[in-house]
């Protein structure tokens, strides 16, 4: 439903002051500057990594704010998102990660913070859908194998943005192997070798490869995307098939849509959601929440 900046008043910006190796001098000057020219009272929290579950939940009681708008990556959106769902108060993200992958599946503006603020004065509120993993919120994108390997060593590393991640990726790549999983659901199972496999409430990474081109984040259902084990001559294709958005037609990949899942795993893995890592699994159960969150996105996007 459309909104206006009439609608709220005070708006709380939750800051990663080192998310995606972004320079973010003098950031709080421009949004204050925003926040005057359109009359909008502002408060700051920085994150620190140290109890920001537990601050950032504080300061929400504290200054009850009428919008959160996340300003970092997508830890940063996870971190706020967990405060706000199943409450009325709505999420905005202001992208400043080095992958930004549900504000890109939003349509909010990438590395415009001017265009990202705009969102705050005209927008449709999305009712999203959120998950858990064994208990534990994600909104976005969670999965097991390669890719969460990769975020551990991105984690752990001094160095940000998507090059860093590409290094890791290439790296990596040729020494991974891959593991026996069973995955079952209450719309059908799978059981065999995978190079890994990714929980999906929408479309994309954060580095622009579409891994669930048909998923949708506010249709009461998830995706379990298997990729299969494969020939290594094979990763190309398998990459172009996800920059195009077609990689649901490889004979690799295989897309389950379902409600509830349990993934088991022959041997301990790393699991990651929302660009976090949750540590190492051997099984865990996935939920869905309908429309559990609200969202802003942008007034002329096909959101929602």
């Amino acid at each position: 439903m459309p909104s206006n900046q009439n609608a709220q008043k005070h708006i709380l910006f939750v800051i990663n002051p080192i998310s995606g190796d972004i320079d973010k001098q003098d950031l709080d000057a421009k949004i204050e500057a925003f926040a005057a020219k359109h009359q909008l009272q502002v408060a700051f929290f920085n994150t620190t990594g140290e109890n920001d579950d537990e601050h950032l939940k504080a300061f929400i009681a504290e200054k009850k704010p009428d919008i959160v708008g996340a300003v970092g990556g997508d830890g940063t959106v996870n971190l706020v998102a967990k405060q706000l769902v199943h409450t009325k108060t709505p999420l905005a993200i202001i992208p400043m990660g080095s992958g930004n992958g549900l504000s890109k599946d939003l349509q909010i503006p990438q590395n415009d913070i001017a265009a990202a603020l705009e969102v705050l004065l005209q927008y449709d509120m999305v009712n999203l859908d959120t998950l858990e993993v064994d208990g534990q919120f994600f909104m976005h994108l969670a999965d097991i194998g390669f890719n969460a390997r990769i975020v551990k060593l991105f984690n752990n590393s001094n160095k940000r943005g998507l090059l860093s991640y590409l290094r890791f990726t290439i790296r990596e790549f040729f020494k991974y192997k891959t593991t026996r999983y069973v995955i079952k659901t209450d719309n059908g199972n799978f059981s065999g070798s995978a190079f890994m496999i990714t929980i999906a409430n929408s479309n994309q990474f954060g580095s622009n490869l579409t891994i669930n081109p048909d998923g949708k984040y506010d249709d009461g259902l998830f995706e379990v995307i298997v990729i299969k084990r494969f020939p290594r001559k094979k990763a190309l294709g398998l990459f172009f098939r996800m920059l195009f958005k077609r990689i649901n037609f490889s004979p690799y990949c295989k897309i389950i849509q379902c409600r509830q899942a349990e993934i088991f795993s022959m041997r301990r893995q790393t699991l990651q959601f929302d660009g976090e890592i949750a540590g190492t699994v051997k099984s865990f159960k996935i939920i869905i929440n309908p429309g559990s969150l609200k969202v802003l996105a942008p007034l002329d996007s096909q959101a929602g």
